[in-house]
């Protein structure tokens, strides 16, 4: 069976693809556009995620993928209203902001303090009399904290959210395997899929930590692999925590509206080994409770395994491929897939409509030759 030809075709069913999706529909509302994907991939993905947005926090040099990080996290009010009002499915948002304990950055906290007034990020300097005021059950050895203006998004609600936009947009989603590709000298004509093939004139590879297995069926290697992350869920009331806390090693993110706390996690290279493992579970939450008490009694809700795509110089991979004349690629965004969502899809539409003026070159297929 061959499903007709789309215009463009995106293999990825994460929020990666399914945001490439959107805005190329919103942008040209008359393109004909097909999203493929096994939605459980997106479990060790997508909605694996602890739904930070944290620019600043995770990064310690001003470079580009600073900046579009940055940027991205600028668009995500506006990217997540645009959505909602298409969906019609809410997605929680908070900018209320990160922490980050003295006490756990010992070492690199006057760097810290130089970078973000360098960068003119946004942050203030708490004394512990103001900690004790804005942030009351964090532990009392916490010394200084420092808060800085990043965000906090429910993740798996946002992927719901696109999921729903592209139905509603007419994207014709399909949560099948792709195996294979049917290819006509330096083009790709069609998808193999187990429920049949699927033809377009642009195909988008966006399958996290699966694109360097189907890009072998292409015969390119991209130089990417998954970097496993063990993580679980508390439940915890939402007065504990309004901020995100960030420490060395541990973060704890607050899904707040009843929600409970996240608390991850491992940075492990395994493969695609998606075991949970109890000890390790009970060390993030004892590692946390050093920095928020309350943790150290509150139920476990849910344990997971996320794995994160990983190039090998741990920065994206987006653009054009060299090596077929219409494929694109958007993987490898690592531990900030979420965060660099609605970036990343604007970038993607104009790279794939041809309407984009600046490539990032430090974030292009051609470094690997792909």
């Amino acid at each position: 069976m061959d499903n007709g030809n789309f215009d463009i075709v995106v293999i990825g069913s994460g929020v990666i693809g399914h945001s490439i999706a959107f805005r190329l529909k919103q942008d040209v509302p008359h393109l004909k556009i097909a999203v493929l994907g096994d939605p459980v991939n997106s479990l060790q993905a997508s909605r694996a995620a602890a739904g930070m947005l944290a620019p600043f926090c995770e990064c310690d040099k001003a470079d580009q993928f600073f900046r579009f990080c940055r940027d991205s996290l600028d668009k995500f009010p506006l990217f997540l209203a645009e959505l909602v009002s298409v969906s019609e499915v809410p997605v929680h948002f908070s900018p209320a902001g990160s922490l980050m304990p003295a006490s756990n950055y010992r070492e690199t906290w006057e760097e810290r303090k130089a970078f973000f007034l360098r960068e003119n990020i946004p942050h203030e300097l708490w004394s512990m009399e103001k900690v004790r005021r804005k942030a009351p059950y964090l532990a009392e050895d916490c010394g200084e904290v420092m808060w800085v203006g990043e965000g906090q998004v429910n993740n798996r609600q946002m992927h719901d959210s696109l999921m729903q936009a592209s139905r509603k947009l007419g994207i014709h989603v399909l949560e099948a395997n792709v195996s294979g590709f049917i290819r006509k000298g330096s083009t790709i004509a069609s998808a193999v899929t187990d429920s049949g093939n699927i033809s377009g004139e642009k195909f988008v590879l966006a399958s996290g930590s699966w694109s360097s297995q189907l890009a072998r069926v292409l015969e390119v290697s991209i130089p990417l692999k998954p970097i496993k992350g063990q993580m679980c869920r508390v439940q915890l009331d939402d007065h504990f925590m309004d901020f995100t806390l960030h420490g060395k090693m541990t973060y704890i993110a607050p899904w707040r509206e009843g929600n409970g706390f996240v608390i991850g996690s491992t940075m492990e290279d395994r493969g695609f080994d998606p075991s949970i493992e109890d000890e390790v579970i009970d060390r993030l939450i004892a590692k946390a409770a050093e920095i928020l008490p309350a943790l150290k009694t509150a139920p476990l809700i849910e344990s997971w395994t996320g794995l994160r795509p990983a190039a090998e110089d741990l920065m994206p991979i987006m653009g054009k491929s060299v090596k077929y004349e219409n494929l694109f690629y958007s993987s490898g965004h690592y531990r900030n897939g979420i965060l660099m969502t609605p970036n990343q899809a604007d970038y993607m539409s104009g790279v794939i409509r041809g309407t984009l003026c600046d490539e990032i070159l430090e974030f292009s297929p051609t470094r690997y030759n792909l």
